[in-house]
């Protein structure tokens, strides 16, 4: 065991420290990257679907819109830049922050 310690011991470092990116709060960027002029013209359908399911999936819009996965992750993009779902947690579905239809209603009135 000392040799193996002694090895990884004597092992040279790096020679410059690593680059750790800028921490950037989540909470400052809801909403700042959503245009409204460039949507897609699914947009809305996908949100009511979203929104009635309660469930935020890329699989879901996939299935029920008949999309491709690079559709269907664009709009979910969207969704999440317009403040409608929450941000990827993995394989996890993305929490709904839009909980009822008339909140959603509301919030794509002011879109147009």
């Amino acid at each position: 065991v000392e040799k193996i310690v002694d090895f990884i011991s004597d092992q040279r470092g790096y020679p410059q420290a690593f680059m750790l990116p800028e921490y950037v709060d989540e909470k400052e960027l809801e909403g700042k990257d959503f245009d409204a002029s460039d949507k897609d013209p699914l947009f809305e359908d996908a949100a009511k679907l979203i929104v009635a399911n309660q469930v935020g999936s890329t699989s879901l819009l996939q299935r029920k819109m008949k999309l491709g996965y690079n559709r269907a992750g664009r709009l979910m993009d969207q969704l999440e830049a317009a403040g409608i779902v929450g941000p990827n947690l993995g394989s996890k579905a993305r929490e709904v922050l839009i909980k009822t239809d008339a909140e959603l209603f509301e919030f794509l009135e002011t879109l147009s």
